[in-house]
């Protein structure tokens, strides 16, 4: 596949994650009178403080103008690609969230559907932009940036940072809605924790009959050390190598095609690292 048949597809991808996440935000949040997270909650204030006074302000414009310093964050801490597909997707959703929030809820007031449901969206949306190698703006693109540098689960800064936000809705708003924005909170942070994989360690093992040319197409390939020792066949008595690796969920796909190409019938085994002791070499999405 050529780059631009890749990154036309994960602009599609972006835009799609970003449509999945309007949608929970202008159809069930918005319209319950609670709040999401980052960037587009703190948006979700301004309006509501403003519409108190008789002003109504465009979500879209205000979640735009919140993002952009956020996004310089994003150009210095992630990389140039990550703003980019960032930037288009916060484009998208501030003209999408303009012009299609929803003023009554679609579940005529039940506001603990609209929060799970909601949430549930958020998350979606969230986690498949983040595996993109995007984000949706606010606080997706700080979380990515302290996931690289602190080794931290980006659902559980999410959860942290946005705490700040939920004292806000305790302290100005009825503890009802602070109860189901929590849960929606917590929701979406579940479900992009299970989504978005693109940082998490795992080990791969490959046994082989062409370990030699396996481990040199590997290193050749990806930054990660790679330990080999022999090992013999119970069954058939041939001789093999056992290479095991520790590397990146995002990488393991490009890492089962290489052994395929040189060994067909290769067996692999993945297994997730919880610790790791030791020097890894962390690689950025691109």
């Amino acid at each position: 596949m050529s780059n631009f048949h890749l990154e036309a597809r994960r602009l599609f991808i972006v835009g799609i994650a970003t449509i999945v996440y309007v949608i929970g935000v202008g159809y069930f949040i918005v319209p319950a009178g609670l709040l999401t997270g980052g960037i587009t909650g703190f948006s979700i204030i301004i309006k509501m403080l403003f519409s108190k006074i008789d002003i109504n302000m465009n979500l879209g414009l205000l979640v735009f103008i919140l993002d952009i310093p956020v996004l310089i964050i994003g150009l210095k801490g992630v990389s140039r690609k990550f703003f980019y597909y960032t930037m288009f997707s916060i484009i998208l959703q501030s003209i999408l969230l303009g012009v299609f929030t929803h003023s009554t809820s679609i579940f005529d007031g039940d506001v603990l559907a609209d929060s799970i449901i909601g949430g549930m969206l958020v998350g979606v949306g969230s986690g498949i932009a983040l595996r993109a190698g995007a984000s949706l703006g606010g606080m997706d693109v700080i979380s990515q940036f302290l996931s690289l540098k602190k080794k931290s689960s980006v659902g559980l800064i999410n959860i942290t940072a946005n705490g700040i936000l939920l004292l806000i809705s305790i302290i100005y708003f009825e503890p009802q809605v602070a109860l189901y924005t929590l849960l929606g909170y917590i929701t979406a942070s579940i479900i992009v924790d299970k989504i978005h994989t693109g940082y998490k360690r795992v080990k791969v093992e490959i046994i082989t009959g062409e370990g030699l040319e396996v481990k040199d197409k590997l290193l050749a390939s990806y930054e990660h050390g790679i330990t080999m020792y022999d090992a013999v066949g119970a069954y058939t008595g041939n001789q093999k190598k056992i290479l095991t690796m520790v590397t990146q969920s995002h990488e393991v796909y490009d890492v089962k095609k290489s052994v395929l190409s040189i060994d067909p019938d290769a067996f692999i085994t993945i297994t997730p690292v919880r610790h790791l002791n030791g020097k890894f070499n962390q690689i950025i999405i691109k």
